[in-house]
């Protein structure tokens, strides 16, 4: 007789549990969601308002993480339903990114469920408010579910398992948890997954006074909501709609952190030079990085050799400690004793710091308070003092998420079992298999319940669970979760160990690998090489496995792995997001015409990001600048000038293509039309000039334009870049060449 099991959560863990049972024949399955869709924290669709997430806001790791094992992300009806269901309907193929937007992981998972789960499998709106085990006497344990739907009728409902998948990160942590706050701040203090736009900060009630958002928390969302805002206030600036008025021009950000992090983009260095770039999950989790041999999964607590080669990592990718963005918060010192690596995923909060927009403390803020004046006023605690902000506008509060209401349905003797702690947000339960169970509780599994649960080792979990209950092997125990070391684990939380990671749990390829291993799963390699490439859930085969579908999944990874390495792809992304912020300027001019005089140019130049403008081309971007240069010309005739110029620097993903624009004689926050478009020369002869090299030819009526930029990143950075201007005509024949560097007070 088939076992019956429920499924608490129709998140990406859910729907895999679901489809991975329903695989075996030998389970009859019922997954039960509180919500109105299925997908979880991606619950939404492009025009949700109160999700968890924006609807564009993009995926932190690629679309090969961010996916199960047969199912691909250009699926014919999936990308068909992108074009029907995007924001903008459109006729042309949709190319789904590298980093899908949060409206597509929906999409992604209804289609996943319609094509791998029968829709009666599903009961939506049904939350769960009781799990109680039942002792059956010689039959065993059996699980009584509680549920109470959407209008408040109650019903129960007896199970021989049971799976919780109810996602770790299941309810925002209110900021009082951490933090001294006063019954009225007269200002918006919002989670940092409710922060939307800046209109969620309710800016236009505040005074004259009040220019600080403050900022606070030193995790991965902390740095993504930082840039967020500070995003949005630059489009505020520069933008052709609102960049005219002054009414906020004084704004500021105040981030406080409680300990350094390393600001990451999602691309990154393939190697110490730069002149190739791959996904930051390309990097971290390349099979070829790995010691030979067996893979091991590690996680724990991080010895202190370890520690310091983590460090080392990021700081190569990184290109420096930091330092260079001028804010002490934010360098990581090259002594011991320090933190263990704090990463947040972010393409542009390194150059808001380095311009200004966002100013970091260190510390923590303890207490919101109302001073004399009546208006808000934070009190830091950090490492060499005291502190105050003043003048706050709003607040925005990145205190991370709370697993409580995946498990409060739970009865008090399983959770003594689990040896539960409310107050531990990190590590609320003590599991085993790969944290998937307690051996006390052999009919209780869970899903992604750990901090940072990739979707692979979530699949992985599923295959190991259905394994467990349909042989009755359970794998041995692994020393990384002795119980023991578990418990001192959640110790070393509390204290706040320096030796605790970010992701205690965080080694997604090792566990891939051990939990394929112990499976006995087949490779699927091909057309790899033997620890080559990136890992993918697509790489390992059970008896379930669609092949086709997993066999697309490789040779897709492999063509853009090599995309990256060897053609370059990327590199204009790479290119221009390391342009943003303030730079000094310095341009000469020689010319060889008497009629046009030879000069020299002193000045600054800023690039401005903005939200993509539109313009007559009607073509699509994802990035843009608004480039701003002023300085003084001096002419070899003796004449001297104010001299200012205006561009508009844009990015393509579907066309990975870098282009500067020309802007509007009579509004220059507007596109007129295009200068030209940059040609990045491969990884292979970048080598050779020792920096990214980008080329551009224009005619302008009748002159012609040769345009040579060079750009040689340290790593993700860029301290230093020239552009070449040879321009030859009926009445020109000069060559311009500009020199660009940081600011010496940030280097």
């Amino acid at each position: 007789m088939m076992k019956t099991v429920c499924i608490v959560g129709a998140g990406p863990a859910g729907l895999v549990a679901a489809k991975t049972l329903l695989g075996t024949k030998q389970f009859q399955v019922v997954v039960l969601e509180k919500a109105k869709r299925v997908g979880g924290i991606w619950a939404l669709d492009h025009n949700t308002q109160d999700g968890f997430l924006s609807a564009e806001t993009p995926t932190n790791i690629s679309k090969f993480a961010v996916g199960f094992s047969d199912f691909r992300w250009d699926n014919p009806d999936l990308v068909r339903s992108f074009i029907d269901e995007g924001p903008e309907r459109s006729s042309k193929p949709a190319e789904v990114s590298m980093f899908p937007k949060a409206w597509q992981v929906n999409r992604y998972l209804e289609a996943y469920r319609a094509k791998n789960i029968p829709d009666d499998v599903i009961s939506l709106g049904m939350e769960v408010i009781g799990a109680e085990r039942l002792c059956k006497g010689s039959e065993g344990y059996a699980w009584k579910v509680t549920t109470r739907d959407h209008d408040s009728r109650e019903e129960s409902r007896i199970f021989d398992r049971l799976i919780i998948a109810a996602g770790f990160f299941s309810k925002p942590r209110p900021l009082s948890h951490s933090v001294k706050v006063a019954a009225d701040l007269n200002i918006k203090a919002v989670h940092s997954s409710a922060f939307k736009s800046l209109k969620d900060l309710a800016l236009d009630t505040v005074t004259p006074k009040q220019r600080t958002i403050l900022m606070l928390g030193g995790g991965n969302s902390s740095g993504e909501a930082a840039a967020a805002v500070a995003q949005q206030i630059s489009d505020l600036w520069y933008s052709p709609e609102s960049g005219r008025d002054q009414k906020f021009k004084d704004l500021k950000i105040v981030h406080v952190i409680p300990r350094p992090f390393y600001a990451v983009p999602p691309y990154v260095p393939a190697d110490g030079d730069a002149c190739s770039v791959i996904p930051i999950d390309f990097r971290l989790y390349d099979l070829s990085r790995r010691p030979a041999g067996t893979i091991v999964g590690g996680g724990g607590r991080v010895a202190e050799k370890v520690k310091g080669s983590i460090h080392d990592s990021l700081q190569s990718i990184i290109g420096g400690n930091q330092a260079d963005l001028g804010s002490t918060a934010l360098s990581i010192s090259p002594h011991e004793p320090r933190a263990t690596a704090h990463v947040a995923l972010s393409e542009s909060y390194p150059e808001f710091v380095r311009s200004g927009l966002i100013q970091t403390l260190p510390g923590r803020v303890v207490a919101l308070e109302i001073d004399a004046q009546c208006e808000a006023l934070a009190r830091i605690v950090g490492p060499t003092g005291d502190a105050s902000v003043d003048n706050i506008a709003a607040v925005v509060y990145s205190t991370g998420y709370s697993p409580a209401s995946a498990l409060e349905f739970l009865s008090y003797d399983v959770k003594a079992i689990l040896k539960y702690d409310p107050d531990n947000f990190r590590l609320p339960v003590i599991l085993e298999g790969w944290q998937t169970m307690s051996h006390e509780l052999p009919d209780l599994a869970f899903l992604g319940f750990y901090e940072g649960p990739y979707w692979g080792v979530i699949e992985m979990q599923a295959k190991l669970i259905a394994h467990r209950w349909t042989s009755g092997e359970v794998a041995g125990a692994r020393p990384l979760e002795d119980e023991n070391k578990m418990l001192d684990l959640r110790e070393a939380m509390k204290q706040r160990e320096l030796d605790v990671p970010q992701y205690w749990f965080g080694d997604y390829l090792g566990y891939l690998d051990e939990i394929a291993m112990h499976l006995k799963l087949e490779r699927n390699d091909r057309p790899f090489k033997a620890r080559e490439g990136c890992t993918s859930p697509a790489r390992y085969l059970s008896p379930e496995t669609d092949k086709t579908e997993a066999d697309y999944i490789v040779q897709d990874l492999h063509k853009a792995w090599h995309a990256f390495l060897e053609h370059g792809r990327g590199v204009p992304r790479a290119a221009f997001r390391a342009l943003q912020g303030d730079w000094v300027m310095s341009r000469t001019i020689d010319s060889a015409l008497p009629s046009f005089p030879s000069g020299t140019l002193e000045g600054v130049a800023s690039f401005h990001p903005r939200s993509p403008s539109k313009d007559k081309s009607s073509l699509d971007f994802d990035f843009e600048y608004l480039y701003i240069e002023s300085g003084t010309l001096k002419l070899s005739n003796g004449a001297s000038m104010p001299a200012k110029r205006r561009y508009v620097y844009r990015y393509s993903e579907a066309r990975d293509e870098l282009s500067v624009w020309f802007v509007k004689a009579d509004n220059d926050l507007e596109v007129d039309y295009l200068f030209h478009n940059l040609t990045f020369a491969p990884p292979a002869e970048a080598r050779h000039e020792g920096a990214c090299v980008a080329r551009a030819d224009h005619l302008c009526v009748k002159d012609m334009y040769w345009t040579e930029y060079r750009m040689p990143l340290t790593g993700i950075s860029l301290h230093s870049f020239s552009n070449k201007h040879t321009v030859k005509g009926p009445s020109k024949d000069y060559v311009a060449m500009t020199r660009y560097s940081r600011h010496p007070k940030d280097v």
